[in-house]
């Protein structure tokens, strides 16, 4: 990694790409087809090849025939990548290579594989369809029906399936030659409209339409893809407005559909780095990270996508020198995106829920992450260090940082170190939600996270955010949204923050806040918050002066607050309504000055700052500056990567007196405060500010257990299925991977491929046929059992064995007992290891398992076998019995009706029932081997 350096080619402000399936060279800065670039394009690098076995592939020239040598090339990354081995180098020569690459890849910590661009060239995978890009002249035609708007196209060809339905976005793209995207239409009424207002309803459909600037559609019933590239004309936009090409045939664009999934994803991938490549062209997201260790992102540019990249249940991720690039052009609006086309995210690590498996020990710096609704979200992964990025332009939530509760009752994410960034026009910087997922009641509250620590960054709210679409022409016109600090859906917990020596530049002037928007919000629910050394400069309006209640676990102090409005005729005393007040007082008992005691009103005296964001801001304190040595001294364990420069008692702000702007973004080509760095002051080597221990692991997640002892497992869903998802978040904290099938009929002859066969919810009401088993197929299901696998049924789905054959089956493995006329359940077998632990979850019944807390129970008979949950005479919950070397399982109560709703009040009663159902199911899994090693249950 030392010594190298990427080659920008600067035209009017903006790099141009120097390879690729077009050449941009000479262009002016009004030459652009399109649009100008809005951020610098991938640029080639000049890192030297060095060391090992290197394979090469070149998409113009290549021939998978050929040696993989640099005189004989192969073609196709795909098929190099299938032959790397441990050590080895696949280099890609400049120019665009249209395909779809997975990899299942495996280096060693010593010989770790590498992907990566030729050097001086650059190299670009791409998952659109090729005929938009090589030949736009013949791919488009008119569209002059009658239907068609003005300017309308369409493909000259039929696509028979790009997947998704009507009133979805299938397709989404990019103009070539400035990678400006194209708007991803749900609605042929919306493409096709002159209306420039945002005067609809947020519920698409309907006769209401409006135009989102250049785009693509594609028509289910025809198979047509259609484009319009029409020209904006808000006035408040000026000259971000569309203005470029209207003729689709005389550019190329990046054109991708649903059904293509990814243009690169790894899976079960060790030891790998990708260096130096743009990834692009994908309606899914771009670039897909799962179940992977210790990946490497080295200088990548990744357009999205519903995501630039996604990673999931992946551990040691590393990203430097990279950028994740949205879907936002810059007439798009927050509400064209989330109503009019998808939601996307740039950087998605999180679902709403814990996986089982989940990710952690992630590394991010140096990267930009810019133009979407949604920006960075890592709320479910533990151990981040983000810093030294660029967070630009998004217009909902910049980093999400919820942790939510698992199924099992855990929270896996937190420990996240938030520094040294510039953060710019957010709508939300620092968000916070339950969304699908939960979290846990407990008796001090919501179960919240390991903690978030934000330090030395700088916030600059100064430039608007686009939130606020004028309604008409007669609304305001100007732009007038501005980001806030943090903020929430919802009303959850907020994760614990330990916020302290940033600089802040707020626009809004704030409601009810501490100094700005989010730095006191949000202290419900058993949170804990931090407050210290911070400049808080207001740009409109004076900051805010409300104190949080005394009965939080809030703490503040050595900020010192500024108006650049009010300031200078402000003669008040500044907080000293709180601080004779009686919650002052109340303060000290948990902060001994007293909250605010060290808080001042005065003119930081930086360097330069204006109010309008097209100004120059140089955010350095001056000599005379009153945040110099006016900190309250921090405890020793708080990190702070500064430290050691802020001699003495510590200034207040980011940027320690004498301190200069450090780089940030890709190879450090702005400072901090967003201007362009000069060539010297850009870092050349890029280390690890901290190495995870290899050994390190997420200790709730079995990930590195050898691939052979690994359950193979198949969950078969009907419908309703909602236990489906708690049966694979078990398997999955086992280490399984579970292969998940919805609403699809398998073949039980399939069934042998796997360990285990987990079927859940009812298949006539999913429309799947046939909807039981016939006599072949319960043969199948006997050699399945027989040679040792496991077949787990969940409530109701005997039915299924609804024949002659069916019940005899049933019958050999349960038994029959005789009928009862009153069922009475009881814990039969209270020393049986699936109700091991049950009694440690609090509060708990004697037992630990109450029976009249299962929900829609729904029994068999049975008499054979083990028996831990039923009645004397048979009638049975929850059993499980052998046939041959294998065994069938039967739940017969919904575990998922108990589990508390994210949004929904629970209780400490609640999530005691819902964690000991969950503990059993867990215990279930516990004694699951692979079948060629399955005997019985461990006892």
């Amino acid at each position: 990694m030392r010594g190298w350096r990427a080659t920008f080619v600067w035209l009017g402000g903006f790099a141009v790409c120097l390879a690729g399936s077009w050449a941009a060279n000479a262009l002016a800065a009004d030459d652009w087809r399109s649009h100008r670039p809005t951020r610098p394009l991938p640029a080639a690098s000049d890192r030297p090849l060095g060391d090992g076995r290197h394979w090469f592939v070149d998409a113009a020239r290549g021939d998978d025939a050929g040696e993989g040598s640099v005189g004989s090339p192969w073609k196709s990354v795909q098929f190099a990548a299938e032959r790397l081995k441990p050590g080895e180098t696949l280099v890609l020569r400049g120019g665009v290579y249209f395909e779809h690459v997975r990899l299942a890849i495996q280096g060693t910590r010593e010989l770790p594989i590498t992907i990566r661009a030729y050097p001086g060239e650059v190299a670009v995978i791409d998952g659109g369809l090729p005929e938009f890009q090589r030949s736009p002249a013949e791919a488009w035609e008119p569209f002059d029906d009658g239907d068609g708007a003005e300017g309308e196209f369409r493909s000259t060809r039929t696509y028979a399936d790009l997947g998704g339905a009507p009133e979805q976005t299938v397709l989404l793209g990019n103009f070539v030659d400035s990678m400006t995207p194209l708007h991803g239409y749900r609605l042929a009424g919306d493409m096709r409209s002159d209306n420039p207002y945002w005067n609809v309803s947020n519920k698409v459909g309907g006769e209401e339409f409006v135009y989102c600037g250049p785009g693509i559609w594609y028509d289910h019933a025809t198979g047509r893809i259609h484009a319009r590239l029409a020209h904006t004309r808000l006035p408040g936009l000026g000259d971000d407005n569309y203005r470029g090409e209207l003729d689709p045939r005389r550019l190329p664009l990046v054109i991708a559909a649903l059904a293509d999934g990814p243009a690169v994803s790894l899976d079960d991938c060790r030891h790998v780095r990708l260096q130096d490549l743009v990834v692009r062209g994908a309606r899914s997201a771009t670039l897909a990270i799962v179940n992977c260790q210790h990946v490497e992102l080295d200088g990548v540019t990744a357009y999205g996508g519903s995501a630039a990249m996604q990673v999931r249940d992946t551990r040691h991720l590393r990203m430097v020198n990279s950028a994740c690039r949205g879907l936002a052009a810059p007439w798009t609006f927050r509400g064209s995106l989330k109503y009019r086309a998808i939601e996307s995210r740039l950087f998605s690590a999180s679902g709403w829920e814990p996986t089982g498996a989940d990710a952690s020990d992630f590394e991010i710096q140096h990267c930009e992450f810019t133009d979407s609704v949604d920006g960075v979200f890592i709320g479910n992964v533990a151990r981040v260090r983000f810093h030294h990025n660029l967070l630009d332009n998004v217009s909902d939530d910049g980093i999400f940082l919820t942790a939510a509760t698992s199924h099992d009752g855990q929270t896996v994410g937190g420990d996240v170190r938030i520094y040294q960034n510039r953060l710019a026009r957010c709508l939300t910087t620092f968000a916070f939600g339950v969304g699908h997922g939960r979290q846990r009641t407990t008796p001090a509250g919501k179960q919240l996270g390991a903690g978030v620590w934000i330090y030395r960054n700088v916030f600059d709210f100064r430039q608007p955010v686009m939130y606020y679409w004028p309604t008409g022409p007669d609304a305001p016109q100007e732009i007038r949204s501005f980001g806030r600090v943090a903020g929430d859906h919802g009303g959850p917990g907020w994760e614990p923050m330990w916020i302290y020596h940033n600089t802040i530049l707020a626009n809004n002037p704030p409601r009810y806040a501490y100094g700005t928007n989010g730095l006191n919000h949000g202290l419900g629910h058993g949170t804990t918050r931090r407050v210290f050394n911070n400049i808080i400069c207001q740009m409109d309006g004076m900051p805010g002066d409300s104190v949080a209640n005394p009965a939080v676990d809030f703490q503040s102090d050595g900020n010192l607050f500024w108006s650049l409005s009010d300031g200078p005729s402000y003669n008040g005393e500044w907080l000293g309504k709180f601080r004779r007040s009686p919650d002052f007082v109340a303060s000290q008992q948990r902060y001994l000055p007293g909250w605010t005691a060290h808080d001042r009103f005065a003119d930081p005296a930086f360097v330069s700052l204006k109010a309008d964001w097209r100004m120059p801001a140089d955010l350095r304190l001056r000599a005379d500056s009153p945040a110099i040595d006016a900190g309250v001294p921090l405890p020793g364990e708080w990190p702070d990567a500064l430290a050691d420069i802020d001699a003495g008692r510590p200034d207040i702000g980011a940027v320690p007196s004498g301190g200069r702007a450090w780089p940030v973004g890709m190879l450090g080509r702005l400072s901090v405060f967003g201007e362009p760095t000069a060539a010297g002051d850009r870092p050349t080597e890029f280390p690890y500010a901290v190495r995870w221990p290899a050994g390190e692991s997420n200790s709730r997640s079995a990930k590195d257990e050898p691939a052979e002892s690994r359950l193979k497992a198949l969950i078969v869903q009907g419908y309703p299925a909602f236990d489906a998802p708690l049966v694979e978040f078990v398997l999955r904290r086992r280490g399984a991977r579970p292969q998940v099938v919805e609403r699809t009929w398998v073949d039980p002859r399939e069934f042998a491929k796997f360990d285990v066969v987990v079927i859940d919810g009812n298949f006539t009401r999913a429309k799947i046929q046939p909807d039981r088993f016939s006599p072949d197929d319960i043969e199948a299901i006997r050699q399945f059992l027989t040679s040792g696998g496991t077949l787990l049924l969940m409530r109701e789905r005997t039915d299924l064995f609804a024949s002659d054959h069916g019940r005899e089956l049933l019958a050999e493995v349960f038994g029959e007992p005789a009928r009862e006329s009153v069922a009475e359940f009881r814990v039969l077998a209270p020393e049986h290891p699936w109700l091991r632990g049950l009694d440690q979850i609090e509060p708990a019944a004697n037992t630990g398992f109450a029976i009249e807390q299962l929900k829609a129970p729904t029994p068999i008979r049975a008499n054979r076998g083990e028996r831990v949950i039923g009645t004397v005479g048979g009638t049975t919950l929850l059993a499980s019995a052998s046939l041959g070397k294998g065994r069938m399982i039967y739940v017969g109560w919904s575990i998922a009706a108990s589990r508390p709703e994210g949004r929904r009040p629970s209780t400490v009663e609640d999530e005691a029932a819902f964690l000991r159902q969950m503990k059993l199911l867990a215990n279930v899994v516990a004694g699951l081997r692979p079948a060629s090693r399955s005997t019985a249950l461990e006892r």
